[in-house]
């Protein structure tokens, strides 16, 4: 990398760090109204559904799986039953019972009719309950031509309570790692929009500990770069996104703190507990994947502690950040248990279970387009997903704590979709 490059990294980086420096839910709120939205004036609308009809009549245009699921990850079969037509609504539901081999069975549904290029955007509610995959993506369910590509693209694979997961996958292409293992091309993302990267704890009262720990069941892996833990001495809480003064004690990076988790990221580069202590925003601390994840610092004598200060997520050059937080609890050892001083749930703010949100795709022969309400928040190059394609919602439960546990109360919760619709670009528009 030349000298300018590398100065212009250095200066991007510090124009995206100082994102941080505000309330971290305004500004993230703030990067998505600025946007850019889509222009539906520029699109033509060519094939929508409004589920505006009985439900018999949704065998019309859409096909049924009615059978069991053989996904590693998958914990229900699939079938029309499950996939209701009411008041305006379509919902694939989830029921607790053994049907095709497996314990739980939810719906899913494709079209008969295949689509090309141009803008897909679908309106829906989450299943309101963890372990759930709420999906919305295009996949050829019919015969490829000679030479086509089985491409896969997931506009959202949504997991309770508000986290997005994009992907593209190229299916028919795979490459041999030195393990022998094959591998094809993948490009997932997920993303937590409405989150917080700046966690502040002011805790109502001064609590002596010898171990603390930050404890979270985020469906997937959590990333930290810096995490302060401060005494009694300071008033304010220093700039989050500048190295902390001297004169300010960060009780995490004590001589004497013993940091600990329940395992790392190990497909994470130069993912380090200590990551997170090191002063240094461009480091961070990877979890593992799956189930709860939790890091505890101990120290050799009891410590006053009055507020916490941690940021978290991955930082992109576009400005969001992603792989954003969903909960966690803040826990003192006291009487050899854990006790919860301060509790987080994304899902008390933004849960998409309870609310209608839409998630849209503009595909061409060179890129894909993510929206999020109609504002354009991903950008990747199209690489391998040329050829026609179909539609497809389907509702899984996912296993091994993928997406969260798989609990009874799943029983009876489904996802509701209000309608989808695909556009083509009008002559003389651009992108």
């Amino acid at each position: 990398m030349n000298k300018i490059n590398i100065h212009l990294v250095i200066m991007l980086f510090s124009v995206l760090s100082s994102l941080y420096a505000q309330n971290s839910e305004k500004n993230q709120k703030s990067i998505l109204e600025n946007y850019e939205q889509v222009d539906l004036s520029n699109w033509k609308l060519i094939w929508q559904d409004e589920f505006d009809y009985s439900d018999k009549e949704l065998d019309k245009k859409w096909i049924s799986q009615n059978g069991p699921t053989e996904h590693v990850l998958v914990a229900c079969s699939r079938w029309r039953e499950n996939a209701v037509v009411q008041n305006g609504i379509l919902e694939l539901v989830v029921k607790k019972e053994t049907r095709g081999g497996q314990d739980w069975t939810a719906g899913n549904v494709w079209t008969k009719k295949t689509f090309g290029y141009g803008y897909f955007e679908a309106r829906y509610k989450y299943a309101a309950a963890p372990a759930t995959n709420n999906s919305f993506w295009l996949w050829p369910k019919f015969k490829l031509a000679k030479g086509e590509k089985a491409c896969e693209v997931d506009i959202n694979e949504g997991h309770f309570p508000s986290i997005i997961n994009t992907n593209v996958h190229n299916w028919t292409d795979f490459d041999t790692a030195p393990s022998g293992r094959k591998t094809h091309s993948s490009n997932q993302l997920h993303h937590t929009l409405t989150a917080e990267p700046l966690h502040e704890i002011e805790l109502k009262e001064v609590v002596k500990a010898k171990k603390i720990r930050l404890i979270s069941s985020t469906p997937k892996s959590i990333q930290i770069s810096e995490l302060r833990i401060f005494g009694t001495s300071i008033k304010n809480f220093p700039n989050s996104n500048k190295p902390l003064p001297e004169h300010i004690e960060n009780l995490v990076a004590s001589n004497d703190v013993t940091i600990t988790t329940n395992g790392n990221n190990s497909n994470a580069l130069k993912s380090e507990p200590g990551f997170i202590a090191d002063n240094r925003l461009d480091t961070r601390w990877v979890s593992r994947n799956s189930g709860d994840k939790w890091i505890e610092f101990e120290w050799d004598a009891d410590k006053e502690i009055k507020s916490i200060q941690f940021i978290n997520g991955w930082l992109q050059n576009d400005g969001m950040s992603r792989n954003l937080i969903t909960d966690y609890k803040i826990q003192v050892f006291e009487n050899n248990i854990w006790k919860t001083i301060h509790e987080y749930n994304l899902s008390e703010t933004s849960n998409f279970g309870e609310e209608y949100h839409t998630y849209g795709l503009e595909w061409d022969e060179d890129y894909f387009k993510f929206y999020f309400d109609g504002k354009l928040y991903y950008t990747m190059r199209n690489a391998v997903c040329f050829s026609k394609t179909n539609i497809l919602f389907s509702l899984a439960i996912l296993k091994n704590n993928y997406s969260g546990p798989i609990t009874d109360d799943l029983d009876g919760k489904s996802m509701k979709i209000d309608y989808v619709r695909y556009y083509n670009r009008k002559s003389g528009t651009t992108n």
